[in-house]
């Protein structure tokens, strides 16, 4: 499975695009990642039945199984009678075990954008590896311009397969998926991502798109505000 299979299957995955577009709209202050090893990173309990367990979770795990249940993300209003108990039970149920709950800051209006975070989920589940600073971060758009990661430059934009990462100006990645050749126009590429500002209710979250004859130019190969990195 290359990178591009591993970032196409992250995508399918809609219990974690709906928790980064649930942080981007600070709806909660968390999002689930399959990275155990990320900074704030959240551990399902063990078990929860009673209100006796929920007193022993950690601020964090309350947090979780609070927002699942369509409480406040702080369980703020979570109040201690059978009804409340039975929606937070069934909600940790539904918390897949092999999800972790990431808490990270989103006060500031960057910090929202959660296209770093997609690359990075999806080369841990490519590889293993996370693809983080020394502060357990995934790295952003402009750490990897810099020079800060592993990732090698590509001399040329003829040399861009699938699986590739590109860097769309200086505050967008993304992962390309495949090139799209065209008989009339310039080569292009489709890719797949997260934290796309057009988006509406976070739908583009996940999904591949594609360049097009009539669509702008942001994913055409031959383009000066594109960058081209692999692992």
């Amino acid at each position: 499975m290359g990178l591009e299979n591993a970032a196409i299957t992250l995508g399918q995955n809609r219990t974690i695009m709906k928790s980064y577009w649930n942080f981007h709209k600070r709806q909660q202050n968390w999002f689930f990642s399959p990275n155990p090893k990320l900074a704030g990173a959240t551990r399902r309990p063990n078990s929860f039945n009673s209100w006796s367990h929920w007193n022993s979770l950690s601020s964090s795990q309350k947090s979780t199984i609070a927002s699942l249940a369509g409480f406040h993300y702080t369980a703020s209003n979570v109040k201690k009678n059978k009804d409340h108990l039975d929606r937070l039970k069934k909600a940790y149920h539904n918390w897949e075990h092999t999800l972790f709950s990431v808490f990270w800051s989103n006060a500031g209006s960057h910090k929202i954008w959660l296209c770093n975070v997609f690359v990075g989920d999806s080369i841990y589940l490519y590889n293993k590896k996370s693809f983080t600073s020394a502060n357990r971060h995934y790295y952003d758009p402009r750490q990897i311009l810099s020079g800060q990661t592993s990732l090698k430059k590509r001399e040329s934009y003829k040399e861009v397969s699938p699986g590739d990462i590109v860097v769309i100006g200086t505050g967008h990645v993304e992962i390309i998926t495949s090139i799209a050749t065209h008989m009339f126009a310039d080569d292009g590429f489709c890719s797949i991502g997260a934290g796309r500002g057009s988006d509406s209710e976070g739908s583009g979250n996940g999904q591949v798109k594609c360049d097009g004859v009539f669509s702008s130019s942001v994913r055409e190969l031959d383009n000066d505000n594109n960058t081209y990195y692999y692992l």
